[in-house]
């Protein structure tokens, strides 16, 4: 391990109030603190006195979404509390898009408001060059490469309009999860072992960790492609996912199981229709029970909207990566 500083030369970004730029012409990313998007929270003009950051160097949030690095594809300005790594000896997309995840991997170290990494990202440890495993440069990430990019926030998005609407019970058939206190859980991958699910507001986080699948009922095991929805946690209600692994969910996960053959695409489409009902339900008002059944949702009722939403959910950003079999 070694710090962060013998690997890249630190800077801090441009300093850039969003509010002030202008976007007659826009052709240059803005990189903000947000962990979404690759930071890139707008597109503005080249000033003519600054010159643009290099594309292939990566930004980290020092406030806000605290340490959210990525590697940037294009020229670009930057906000406040941003700093750019520039590696002292040439590195590849693979080990760059490493070390993002290194350096993101210690935002627990860190608060908003409090405790922030301004003064001290220079002495982070991450591993060394020479340290960095072999899987990574073989990992393929040219499957990305055919990614459409993010649409822009004026881009009109023509969804589906559905007229029926039913009860997600005459949709789904569900399924509630099971206690975590009847598995040991596992932070790290064992041999035949399999992934547990909780409720969380991304689905990255609903890995809550593995368990050894010989002592799961086969019931409780269920496939990647299969929808489910988050039923209680304050931040947590209500948020939906269709899984992109084999699983067993946790007593605050319900999984739903459609009564009709339905897409993966279709999936998703009512994983996001799930979601925007958080707002009928709380901490103290859970979508458990009767009230998770009660909840109306557009019915998919016909071919030609069958295949409306499906060409819908394709026409999205990144939904080229779509690859879950059912």
């Amino acid at each position: 391990m070694v710090a962060l500083e013998e690997i890249f030369d630190i800077q801090y970004g441009n300093k850039f109030d969003l509010n002030k730029m202008t976007f007659d012409n826009p052709s240059v990313n803005f990189v903000g603190r947000s962990a979404k998007n690759n930071a890139v929270t707008s597109y503005v003009d080249i000033k003519s006195d600054v010159e643009p950051f290099d594309k292939g160097l990566i930004t980290v949030a020092l406030g806000g979404s605290i340490l959210a690095s990525f590697v940037q594809v294009k020229q670009f300005y930057t906000g406040q509390n941003i700093v750019v790594l520039t590696p002292k000896e040439e590195l590849t997309i693979n080990q760059k898009l490493y070390y993002c995840m290194a350096i993101q991997n210690n935002e627990f170290r860190f608060s908003a408001f409090g405790r922030e990494a301004n003064r001290t990202l220079k002495n982070l440890l991450v591993p060394s060059v020479d340290e960095i495993h072999e899987w990574v440069d073989g990992y393929d990430v040219s499957r990305f490469d055919k990614a459409p990019l993010p649409l822009e926030k004026n881009t009109k998005v023509d969804l589906p309009i559905l007229e029926q609407r039913k009860r997600i019970d005459e949709i789904f058939t569900i399924y509630n999860g099971v206690a975590s206190t009847k598995f040991e859980i596992y932070q790290d991958k064992q041999k035949d072992s399999i992934a547990f699910v909780r409720p969380a507001s991304t689905h990255k986080r609903t890995l809550s960790g593995y368990l050894d699948k010989n002592s799961v009922e086969k019931k409780h095991i269920y496939p990647k492609g299969t929808l489910f929805v988050s039923t209680n946690g304050e931040g947590s209600h209500s948020y939906s996912y269709v899984s992109t692994m084999e699983f067993v969910p946790n007593s605050d996960v319900s999984v739903l199981i459609p009564i009709d053959k339905m897409s993966v695409e279709e999936k998703l489409f009512y994983a996001v229709c799930i979601t925007k009902n958080r707002y009928r339900f709380s901490y103290g008002r859970k979508p458990k029970g009767k009230r998770l059944k009660s909840l109306i949702l557009p019915k998919i009722a016909t071919e030609n909207e069958s295949q409306e939403i499906i060409k819908f959910i394709r026409s999205l950003p990144f939904s080229s990566l779509i690859d879950v079999e059912e």
